[in-house]
């Protein structure tokens, strides 16, 4: 038996109704019991979405709120299951909930709020991500702890909050490139995962000739622009977007390459090359045509060459200044 139920305002009054044609016993008596408590008037006063849940997931009764959340309303939602308004095609969603209804049905529920995403009735939104908590509702408010309240916030505006502080936080401010942190994350990232797949990884280091001369001459606001110029170069210039650029430090450029050969990274690093050549010191509003050379080092890992990321990171760095030491403009690779 599933008690059916749903919230009507008539005049400003609350009651409940059931869906049920010809409810038993024990329905009636539920029926009752609720038209006679306050949980009905208390859960249209919550200035939260609230739903009650049976445990099996069946939505018994439900907010305005909860009703708005979900871009529906309260006699379409009533009687629906919550497991099936889960958007969560692996199915995980699903059975933590579960679990969590069935223990509760024999112990106080103390398990910390999760996060799930719930699908919505408004067009081109499939769902919508929300934080949702559950408690058992005392004796005297669910018998044989059967109901449980469950309560919905929207993590909309914090997930785009987070997203927005965390791209702030893996971005360099002037570049609009990946910083040094998040190069080294993704770095990480992608010598765990080619690694295991035995794929290839490759490192190239960009360091700009003679930056601090160019800085000296043309003053730091041009040195600026310099940087920013190199730095949409580079976003261009990447063949996909599994590929990573990062401004290193100062004058100093890296990219990652997953799934790229020793080849592939040194015809990319040649054209990257001829890229960064063709700009000149009237790219950045100066009366001269002073040109921009970089040095370059390249390194990969094939063949399990190097043991660690850390090792292939200083064969990079090593070919660079390599580079640098045979006289600049050029790239050095193994």
């Amino acid at each position: 038996m599933q008690l059916r139920s749903f919230l009507v305002e008539d005049s400003g009054m609350y009651t409940t109704m059931l869906n049920d044609n010809t409810p038993s016993t024990k329905t009636a008596e539920l029926f009752n019991f609720y038209k006679d408590s306050s949980l009905a008037r208390m859960l249209n006063f919550i200035n939260e979405a609230v739903m009650v849940l049976s445990i099996n997931g069946t939505i018994e009764m439900l907010n305005s709120n909860a009703a708005s959340l979900l871009d529906s309303n309260r006699d379409v939602l009533s009687g629906e299951n919550l497991l099936s308004l889960i958007y969560d095609k692996s199915g995980r969603s699903q059975s933590q909930l579960t679990h969590y209804l069935h223990n509760a049905s024999t112990t106080v529920i103390n398990s910390p709020p999760i996060e799930v995403k719930l699908t919505r009735a408004s067009v081109g939104m499939k769902s919508l991500p929300v934080e949702l908590s559950i408690s058992t509702l005392p004796e005297e408010l669910s018998s044989s702890n059967s109901l449980f309240l469950c309560i919905l916030r929207d993590l909309t505006i914090h997930k785009a909050e987070y997203t927005s502080l965390k791209r702030k936080a893996e971005t360099d401010f002037l570049t609009g490139l990946a910083n040094r942190h998040k190069f080294s994350d993704y770095l990480h990232e992608q010598w765990m995962r080619c690694e295991e797949d035995k794929l290839p990884l490759s490192i190239v280091f960009i360091d700009i000739d003679h930056f601090k001369l160019f800085n000296d001459e043309y003053g730091h606001i041009a040195g600026d622009k310099c940087l920013k110029r190199i730095g949409e170069t580079l976003s261009l210039s990447l063949p996909n977007r599994d590929t990573l650029a990062a401004r290193y430090g100062g004058e100093e450029f890296a990219l990652i390459l997953p799934n790229c050969s020793a080849q592939t990274a040194q015809l990319l690093a040649i054209r990257i090359k001829r890229h960064l050549s063709q700009l000149s010191a009237k790219h950045f509003a100066l009366m001269s045509n002073a040109r921009l050379t970089v040095s370059m080092g390249v390194a990969t890992q094939e063949g399990q060459r190097y043991d660690n990321s850390d090792a292939l990171l200083n064969a990079a760095d090593t070919l660079l200044y390599q580079a640098k030491s045979q006289g600049r403009d050029q790239i050095c690779y193994l």
